[in-house]
């Protein structure tokens, strides 16, 4: 009379997994690192985690700081954006001949 206890035992760890996934939230999205930051927000020039400074340059070039001893890195914000485009504005209009 012990096999009923091992095929239960097995039924349950079957039973498990698929118990855990239909009832799991869906998960969070990923949250950028420091150096893809500026893929997630193009217009940024520079940003920080509190430890460390990322900026892209001109050129598009990012260069980010080391990060120091014993800091705790916080959320990811933009320090910087760059210039919005000005209007475009209509060509002048030539005088009208006299």
């Amino acid at each position: 009379m012990r096999a009923p206890l091992p095929l239960a035992i097995t039924l349950l760890l079957m039973a498990g997994p698929a118990a855990a996934q239909s009832g799991a939230p869906s998960p969070a999205p990923p949250v950028p690192s420091i150096q893809g930051f500026g893929d997630h927000d193009p217009s940024c020039t520079r940003w920080t985690d509190t430890c460390r400074t990322c900026e892209r340059s001109a050129d598009n070039v990012l260069h980010c700081s080391n990060i120091g001893i014993a800091c705790q890195p916080a959320e990811v914000t933009c320090t910087a954006r760059q210039p919005p485009d000005p209007p475009k504005s209509d060509p002048p209009k030539p005088d009208p001949p006299k």
